[in-house]
């Protein structure tokens, strides 16, 4: 989410804490899972029919959560049904019958998945503000909160504790750390993208490829949360004994999540999927041949690790797959529709074969997991001839049509030194944003309008390095006498000075920093180029060649040409990127309006 007024740690934080809820509580109820099946006598298919109640409130939830963003924002809608959550949580832990343990499940289900929703929306939007990969870490505290429910229950009622007890317990904890994670605490923020998709939005096909092997993937989480205390009960573990099976998986789940983001930066998004695939695979299948509760722990660490980032990787990558964001919920929602899928499937399975062939469905999806690893391959720069018609053309500037680098390093570096901190985190998140904007995200304390006015009067002055982008000129001949607009996150006399000192000046339309409230990834900008110009939204194209940019000209619902001039492609979310503007032409299109041809 986009920061404004409040730290980006502090929101950080605050998702973090939603996650670590979600995981306590659904932990919490697992730890419960062999005693209800015990005391309620359900054998295995049975079993595998009531948790299947989970998986239809989820569905339930899931589809509604799109509008309930867009009504009320994903933090309140998260911190809301956050309490709900933790309320419920007394009904399939004190459940009395079959049939009541069935309905109860229902009704959890429901805000499960609209908590799993809400709460990674927002972190995504959050892990796009601060500039740098923060998913693996979101859901390692989910992790946590799993280690937490499932270790502690497990423990607390071996010790003695009544479930009524327990469940008190549970209540407690929950509404507490949500009531810390309120919306109060968190900065203000856009809505998240998909909540502005309307009903002729499409979701990018690669989506579906996510969505798919997301499935695949919490289908394997979610048949160890619900099977792996039973399968070491299968092979002599007594009740109390058998949960710790689970939790070895989630002790080397959440460990491996707090490593995601360093190992993915090292080794990359494809690599971790194909190894951790093959990891669940083995430790599963270790599990079955050791065929002793010793046995079982170690195969269930094994795959937790495994597993641990696959999830937050696939979310990663859905966040920008379409212009409105949408692909985000799908593949949350299909993802978490195999985690609670999962184990009713190896239920009805183990109680025709018995559970520890059943458990080699999961063996064989960690061998699908790694086979659809390259899903997660990120964009490359386009190497065939590409065309795109449109009716505009609207330019970022600073890295799309000026290489204003050297000169927005030696400003940020003078203010720090100025003020005395380390310029490090501003120089990682400034570009693409307006000062004010990454003040607010890296030192609060000196968001203040003296401090932005003096940067952006500053900046004005600060012309060493400034140069054209390859190609930009030629392209900007080629547009004479069309519709194009510059956009920026500069002010107006600061973008003129720029374009002035590298000859890229045009009378035209320049919408400026002072021209908007809210800057990129707000799509404000771009919407009131294309109403200045007179052009719907969906027949113009955008350059830009920044994250936040990107997510701004999606947002608005308009094809996006990234030039990967200040980012590495792999970052750039868009089907359409190029090197630099010398990678793309423009002519008169059939229709009379622009053709752009892309060559890589």
């Amino acid at each position: 989410m986009a920061a404004k007024g409040e730290s980006a740690a502090k929101s950080r934080m605050a998702v973090s804490g939603w996650f670590l809820l979600n995981g306590f509580v659904v932990a919490s109820w697992v730890a419960h899972i062999p005693r209800q099946a015990t005391a309620l006598e359900i054998p295995p298919d049975t079993l595998g029919l009531v948790l299947l109640g989970m998986a239809v409130g989820s569905i339930l939830g899931m589809t509604a959560a799109p509008a309930t963003i867009r009504r009320i924002g994903a933090d309140r809608a998260a911190w809301i049904t956050g309490i709900i959550f933790a309320l419920l949580i007394p009904l399939p832990i004190l459940a009395g019958s079959i049939t009541f343990l069935g309905v109860s499940l229902v009704v959890l289900g429901a805000f499960h998945g609209l908590l799993d929703v809400t709460m990674n929306a927002a972190a995504a939007q959050c892990e796009r503000a601060l500039g740098r990969p923060v998913m693996s870490a979101f859901h390692g505290w989910f992790s946590v909160g799993m280690v937490v429910g499932v270790t502690g229950g497990s423990a607390l009622l071996a010790v003695g504790l009544t479930p009524v007890e327990h469940t008190v317990l549970v209540v407690g904890i929950g509404v507490l750390l949500v009531s810390m994670c309120r919306p109060a605490a968190l900065p203000q923020s856009d809505a998240p993208s998909f909540a502005h998709a309307t009903p002729r939005d499409t979701i990018n096909h690669r989506a579906y490829t996510l969505a798919a092997i997301a499935f695949v993937c919490l289908f394997l989480e979610g048949a160890m949360a619900d099977w792996a205390g039973l399968l070491a009960v299968a092979f002599g573990a007594g009740p109390t004994v058998a949960p710790l099976a689970y939790a070895a998986f989630t002790a080397t789940w959440a460990g491996g999540r707090f490593l995601g983001d360093r190992l993915t930066a090292s080794v990359g998004d494809v690599v971790i999927v194909r190894a951790g695939g093959l990891l669940a695979a083995v430790g599963v299948g270790l599990a079955l041949l050791a065929g002793s509760p010793v046995g079982v722990a170690i195969g269930c660490a094994v795959a937790g690790f495994g597993l641990a980032n696959a999830v937050p990787l696939l979310f990663r990558a859905a966040a920008g797959t379409d212009p409105a964001g949408r692909g985000l919920a799908l593949v949350t929602g299909i993802g978490y529709t195999g985690f609670l899928v999962g184990p009713p499937l190896v239920g009805f399975t183990a109680a025709a074969a018995g559970l520890p062939r059943a458990m080699l469905l999961v063996v064989a999806g960690g061998v699908l997991l790694s086979l659809g690893a390259n899903a997660l391959r990120r964009r490359k720069v386009i190497a065939a001839p590409t065309q795109i018609d449109c009716r505009a053309v609207l330019f970022d500037m600073d890295g799309t049509l000026v290489d204003s680098t050297v000169a927005c390093e030696v400003l940020w570096r003078e203010w720090a030194a100025r003020v005395g901190v380390d310029p490090d985190p501003i120089l990682a998140v400034h570009h693409g944003r307006r000062p004010e904007e990454a003040l607010r995200l890296t030192y609060p304390e000196h968001a203040t309008p003296e401090t932005a006015e003096w940067v952006q009067t500053r900046q004005i002055g600060v012309k060493d390095g400034l140069k054209p982008v390859a190609g930009a000129e030629a392209l900007l001949d080629a547009l004479a006498g069309r519709p194009w607009a510059v956009v920026t996150s500069a002010s107006r006399a600061l973008a003129e000075s720029r374009l002035r000192a590298v000859g890229l000046w045009r009378e035209g339309l320049l919408i400026g920093a002072d021209d908007v409230i809210e800057g990129k990834p707000s799509p404000e900008g771009y919407l009131a180029a294309a109403r200045a110009l007179g052009v719907p939204p969906g027949e113009c194209v955008v350059v830009e060649d920044a994250p936040a940019g990107i997510e701004a000209g999606t947002r608005a619902g308009m094809a996006v040409i990234a030039v990967a001039t200040t980012h590495a492609p792999a970052a750039l979310e868009t089907p359409h990127v190029v090197r630099d503007l010398a990678a793309v032409s423009a002519t008169l299109g059939h229709t009379g309006g622009i053709r752009l041809v892309l060559v890589g």
